[in-house]
């Protein structure tokens, strides 16, 4: 297939969802406020089978190299809820509790009046450790250096009492809980537990031939999450994300290579399409379980719904998953659960349609929310199946 102007087109969508393919092709070939798409793809699945599995545009900037079915790109926060998932597999099989304290099995982090922090606290971003000051100016890639800092840090207010979204250290908490209770990184767990057995095409630490799939991610000046980690010294986002080296531009095989969860998961839509569709459908796709239907359910309750403290914006978070909410919609359906990424990517899942969804595209759109290219799609799903 291709496209006006023979841009690539690619994939496969059932009828009842060609709505969704027009609104790609609109996409990628209609001008925009937030500017033009160069590679993309958007994937469903409804009622346990994939049902739009859709990829256009180009991998790379210069835009020579088409988009293939197999492309993957950074999805940046969205992997925070893939992150989270890997810590509720734990929960699930009995090996930590949501009410216990994270020292229990990570016995550094009980200093600095941390003691009593549980792991249902640190999954719904309420931990008060936005930052890991020790861990010094581009340290990110040197390991175990922002996870020691994390166990030293003291927190910023009394844990539990005010909502803050974990923009950087959301990742390193969840990674060294997988490793504490299961001995794994957290990216040979994803593989492991999650990955290879739902066929989920997403990962924290690029292998040699994934490298070769990946696409161009390409920054765009003026998005305002971006402006606060790289370039505002008064943002707490500056603050917070002081161990990336500031020159990162999210293509370094160092950011490919890295098991950094709250930004660096690459993937596709597919993957995540079918890892939101297990969840929203009781947290099982097709005979493979995630989760427990109870525990998912539990995770995708709101505890806090509110301005959060470190973007100033409007979040509904639940353990792990944002929830519908008016920064990150996700249909404005108020059940609908899942994670946006910093540029535009968004994965979510709907429990009562059964439906999982997910988007990404290769160039960071200048958005604080949901952004116009995801939205457009998601409002094409919805008056497909509604």
């Amino acid at each position: 297939m291709s496209m006006p102007g023979s841009l690539p087109l690619g994939g496969s969508c059932d009828a009842r969802f060609v709505a969704v393919r027009d609104a790609l092709v609109r996409n990628m070939t209609e001008p925009s406020p937030a500017g033009a798409e160069v590679g993309a793809a958007v994937s469903i699945v409804y009622e346990g089978e994939t049902v739009v599995d859709l990829w256009a545009g180009w991998r790379d900037r210069a835009r020579t190299l088409p988009w293939e079915k197999d492309t993957i790109t950074c999805m940046m926060s969205v992997g925070k809820a893939v992150a989270a998932t890997c810590v509720l597999r734990l929960v699930d099989a009995g090996r930590i509790g949501l009410d216990q304290a994270v020292a229990d099995v990570w016995p550094e982090f009980g200093a600095a009046g941390k003691a009593a922090i549980t792991l249902r606290t640190v999954l719904s971003h309420l931990a008060g450790l936005p930052f890991a000051d020790a861990a010094g100016p581009g340290s990110l890639y040197t390991t175990g250096t922002v996870a020691n800092a994390l166990a030293a840090q003291r927190p910023e207010w009394e844990p539990g009492s005010t909502p803050c979204y974990h923009s950087f250290t959301y990742g390193p908490l969840c990674a060294e809980l997988v490793r504490r209770v299961d001995g794994r990184s957290i990216g040979r767990f994803l593989r492991e537990e999650i990955a290879e057995p739902l066929g989920v095409d997403y990962a924290f630490g690029l292998t040699d031939a994934a490298l070769a799939r990946c696409a161009d991610f390409i920054e765009t000046p003026g998005t305002p999450s971006l402006e606060g980690i790289k370039r505002n010294p008064a943002s707490p986002l500056h603050r917070a994300w002081r161990p990336m080296p500031r020159d990162e531009d999210f293509n370094s095989r160092l950011w490919r290579q890295c098991e950094f969860p709250s930004a660096a998961g690459h993937g596709n839509p597919r993957g995540l399409a079918r890892l939101f569709g297990a969840l929203a459908g009781g947290g099982a796709l097709r005979g493979s379980r995630l989760l427990s239907s109870d525990l998912t359910a539990e995770a995708c309750v709101p505890r806090w719904d509110g301005i959060e403290w470190m973007t100033q914006r409007h979040f509904r978070m639940g353990m792990g998953f944002m929830i519908s909410s008016p920064v990150f919609e996700m249909g404005g359906k108020p059940r609908n659960f899942g994670h946006g990424g910093i540029g535009g990517a968004i994965a979510f899942g709907d429990p009562e349609r059964a439906l999982g969804f997910s988007y990404c595209g290769n160039r960071m759109a200048p958005v604080a929310d949901t952004g116009p290219f995801a939205r457009a799609l998601i409002e094409a799903m919805y008056a497909s199946v509604d």
